[in-house]
């Protein structure tokens, strides 16, 4: 289990986040967290719709279910949550509020049957609010390959403006860029250095290996990723279930993976077995060229004649083939 840190450290040291939302707005949060007393807030008027991230879902999609209910009931029942969760009211529901930051420990609560919980109320909007619940897990435990390709999307969409598909397809028009010595101005563009600057200052990965490595991932069953983004499965466990071809029966394990809790090696066995099972017959295309390319390699070799042996299992592999022929 990690080290929490203050929230308001790993804003004050983020500088791509203060890179992005503006060093005055890291500052901002830090002080409103230093005068913002704790106070005591009802569990069930905390709600999770994350309405101030663009694309709605949680910065971190997992959490290990076996480790969140040891450390809710042999930490937390116990001791309580000691470190305040951040919310803010809700901008759609009255009498509500919006968890900003602390997901884990509100999942803990609900395991430990807590009533209320301490939280930090703060009078946000949507960009600050998004800007203290990304610091907040940046620095916790490194993401997953797909929490790190959404966050990533999210902090590009705000530093250029742009969408999500306006973004990806930036980033391919980047890469193709450097293949071609034509239509390279995108690569000398205000986006562009914008971009390189982000991955730059995160340190973890080039935008060239983040567009090799991280956008296919958008390419993979959605069903997956939804489950993954949902804290259903493991990011690992789930790019596993992706290989599966036959979509049924990808759909059918993916059920039985989360409802059974299966380890990642019994998923690895099951998966392998599937592809063996749903494995598409050669085309007859296929076959036409291997009998053309057999016969053309068996005339061709000499030393084959001259083998009693292999003769006799051609001849009795040819009388088959006839058979077949001529039925």
């Amino acid at each position: 289990m990690t080290t929490r840190r203050k929230l308001k450290d790993n804003i004050a040291n983020n500088e791509e986040l203060s890179f992005v939302f503006g060093q005055s707005a890291a500052q901002k949060i830090v002080q409103t967290a230093e005068i913002t007393k704790e106070e005591i807030v009802a569990y069930d008027a905390i709600v999770c719709t994350f309405t101030f991230i663009p694309d709605g879902k949680p910065v971190r999609h997992y959490y290990d279910p076996d480790e969140l209910h040891q450390w809710a009931l042999n930490d937390i029942k116990p001791n309580g949550i000691r470190s305040p969760l951040w919310v803010r009211p809700h901008p759609n529901q009255p009498e509500k509020y919006e968890l900003v930051a602390g997901l884990r420990r509100l999942k803990a609560a609900a395991i430990a049957n807590l009533e209320s919980v301490p939280a930090k109320v703060f009078d946000w909007d949507d960009r600050t609010a998004f800007h203290a619940a990304i610091s907040e897990n940046t620095n916790r435990r490194d993401f997953s390959a797909l929490e790190e390709l959404d966050n990533t999307l999210r902090l590009l969409e705000i530093q250029l403006g742009y969408d999500t598909e306006q973004v990806v397809s930036f980033l391919y028009r980047m890469n193709n860029a450097t293949k071609s010595t034509i239509n390279q101005n995108v690569l000398v563009s205000e986006e562009a250095e914008l971009v390189k600057q982000i991955f730059d200052l995160f340190g973890r990965i080039t935008w060239q290996s983040f567009v090799a490595t991280r956008l296919p991932l958008l390419k993979k069953p959605v069903e997956i990723l939804n489950a993954i983004r949902q804290g259903k499965i493991h990011y690992t466990k789930g790019i596993l279930l992706a290989t599966v071809k036959d979509e049924d029966t990808r759909q059918n394990l993916l059920k039985d993976a989360i409802s059974n809790s299966l380890s990642f090696t019994e998923i690895k066995q099951r998966v392998k077995a599937a592809n063996n099972i749903t494995k598409p017959l050669t085309s007859s295309t296929n076959l036409k060229q291997r009998l053309t390319k057999t016969v053309q390699m068996a005339k061709k070799n000499k030393m084959l004649w001259n083998d009693p042996n292999k003769t006799l299992r051609i001849e009795q592999l040819l009388t088959q083939l006839e058979e077949i022929v001529m039925s």
